[in-house]
């Protein structure tokens, strides 16, 4: 029984003693961690940063926070790390003495101690950069910013005529900055370092400032002065030489534009004296681009004017084509009610028809004197001619869907009929795609195989007019018409693919113009010829000077020619 109660006693020692020796070692890892933090607080060059402050001038809130720094850091040294010292001499005897809990409690309070001393050094040396660091970008941001300021002033001098009664704001500003670096250098030699920092700062962007404006201020005078006037003289020279020249522009309002444009420059003065730059500098911009507009709608004149008498020519002669296909399809009605029963719908469509026509017809006459007699815009007649072109386009479809009406009530002359007005429809697309292509003219004899075909396309329509009707004589008349228009068709495409290869080959052969005059002269020739209208004999020239140099022109533009292949 005493055995067992030695053995339970060495054992409860046992535990107690490596209990005891763990606890130690915790506490001794918490003791040497503070000792190193201590040292290495200690081992900072705290001294020499501080140090660095004695380089600047020692007075006002420098001198204050350099003695604030002396003495705190004194005090850490001094005071506060060595009673650190002393108390990790008693955490470390309690440990001895296995009073682990105040050990702990001791290390705990010293662990926030240190804590606090380093969150003030980093406060500190914070601080002191911040002042050390401001007075190094003082000293260089000083001699920009005065070199900046001079500069103003020298163009102030240099340009006064051109602020005209900015001159005040301009003065102002300049006087305000002044000031500023006065107080700079008042701040700066007071020791208040920081202070000066931010004055220098918003001195900077004061100037920064201030060069754009005095950048944009004779900017923005030259417009007002100078630019827009000019523009609006100019404006009103070539308004009046327009006039005179029979142009009609009083629907744009240009004279009222321009008074207004006018009265917001003198608007534009009055702002400037008050410094309101940016409201005039987007009234300006609204001006250009007013006055952009202006230009691009008189640009429209001209060009309506330039594309107009085409334009009225063509539709002149597409009315006429029109007219006189109404009047046969009103023909053919009539002839057509003599045999066949006509619904009363499709004889108000054919009455219709008419009465589009001479509405249409009686419009275009109206637009034609006006644009004779030059009283109307060649902008707004030009969108007239336009509009009644596309009503007589709709209305000539009409007029094809009311003869197919018509053809299936005819009998055996309708076939001959059918035929006839495909071949004259076939002559009418041959002239429009002549009158398309813009060559500069026909030969004569396609000239001559246009009238043959014309001929006897109106042989055949006085054949079928007749009564009573020759049928065998119309068809013995069609084969001939169907070869003649056929040959027109194909001369007329025949000679706008030649026309066209002819001015590829010339614009493709002057690359070499200036490398040989062979071809130089050559190309003049099949230019010649081609203003002659002779296409066939402008392309085998051409093509025949530029195959001396470039062997692969009869493959790129898919020409045969005899003499050359």
């Amino acid at each position: 029984m005493v055995a067992y109660v030695v053995i339970g006693l060495i054992v409860i020692v046992a535990i107690v003693v490596i209990v005891g020796a763990i606890m130690r070692k915790k506490i001794y890892k918490q003791i040497d961690h503070i000792e190193s933090w201590k040292i290495d607080i200690l081992n900072r060059p705290v001294k020499d940063e501080i140090s660095k402050v004695k380089e600047l001038k020692m007075v006002g809130e420098t001198e204050k926070k350099f003695e604030t720094w002396r003495h705190d850091w004194d005090e850490i040294v001094s005071t506060e790390l060595p009673l650190v010292e002393e108390r990790l001499f008693d955490a470390e005897e309690m440990a001895d003495r296995f009073r682990f809990d105040k050990a702990s409690q001791v290390l705990s309070e010293l662990q926030l101690t240190m804590e606090d001393i380093e969150f003030r050094l980093k406060e500190m040396l914070a601080d002191l950069n911040v002042v050390v660091e401001s007075d190094e970008k003082n000293r260089k941001d000083i001699v920009e910013v005065k070199e900046q300021f001079h500069s103003l002033k020298k163009i102030l001098i240099t340009n006064r005529p051109q602020y005209k009664k900015t001159l005040p704001f301009v003065e102002a500003k300049l006087e305000k900055i002044e000031e500023n670096l006065t107080l700079f250098e008042k701040e700066t030699n007071e020791g208040n370092i920081i202070n000066a920092r931010k004055i220098l700062s918003e001195t900077k962007t004061d100037i920064e400032a201030l060069t754009e404006t005095m950048d944009i201020i004779p900017k923005h005078y030259k417009q007002i002065t100078k630019v827009i006037p000019g523009q609006l003289k100019e404006l009103e020279s070539g308004v009046k030489e327009m006039t005179d020249s029979g142009y009609v522009l009083s629907h744009l309002q240009i004279d009222e534009q321009m008074v207004a444009i006018r009265d917001k420059l003198q608007l534009f003065e009055e702002k400037m004296e008050k410094a309101e730059f940016n409201e005039v500098e987007q009234g300006l911009t609204a001006i250009f681009e007013q006055l952009e507009a202006l230009y691009n709608l008189i640009e429209k004149e001209v060009e309506s004017r330039h594309k107009i008498k085409e334009q009225a020519d063509l539709l002149r002669n597409d009315l006429r084509i029109v007219g006189e296909k109404i009047d046969d399809v009103s023909s053919e009605t009539v002839i057509v009610q003599q045999s066949y029963r006509i619904d009363q719908e499709d004889l108000r469509e054919q009455a219709d028809i008419d009465q589009f026509f001479g509405k249409l017809d009686e419009e275009f006459n109206e637009v034609d004197e006006i644009l004779q007699e030059k009283r109307e815009a060649y902008s707004i007649l030009f969108e007239k001619i336009t509009a009644m072109r596309e009503q007589l386009d709709h209305l000539h479809d009409d007029v094809d869907a009311f003869k197919v009406k018509l053809n299936t009530l005819r009998k055996d002359e309708m076939v001959a009929k059918d035929l006839l007005r495909d071949l004259k429809q076939q002559l009418i697309e041959s002239r429009r795609k002549l009158q398309r292509s813009n060559l500069p003219g026909v030969p004569t004899e396609y000239l001559t195989l246009l009238e043959e075909g014309e001929d006897v396309l109106s042989e055949i329509s006085s054949k079928l007019d007749e009564k009573p009707l020759e049928m065998q004589t119309v068809k013995q008349l069609l084969p001939e018409a169907k070869e003649k228009i056929k040959l027109v068709l194909n001369k007329t495409d025949e000679m706008i693919e030649s026309a066209v290869l002819t001015e590829q080959l010339i614009q493709y052969g002057n690359r070499y113009r200036s490398q040989n005059p062979m071809i130089s002269e050559e190309l003049n020739r099949a230019e010649a010829y081609f203003r002659s209208y002779n296409y066939t004999e402008a392309i085998e020239i051409a093509a025949s000077a530029i195959f001396q140099v470039d062997k692969t022109v009869l493959k790129k533009f898919k020409v045969e020619i005899e003499e050359i292949s």
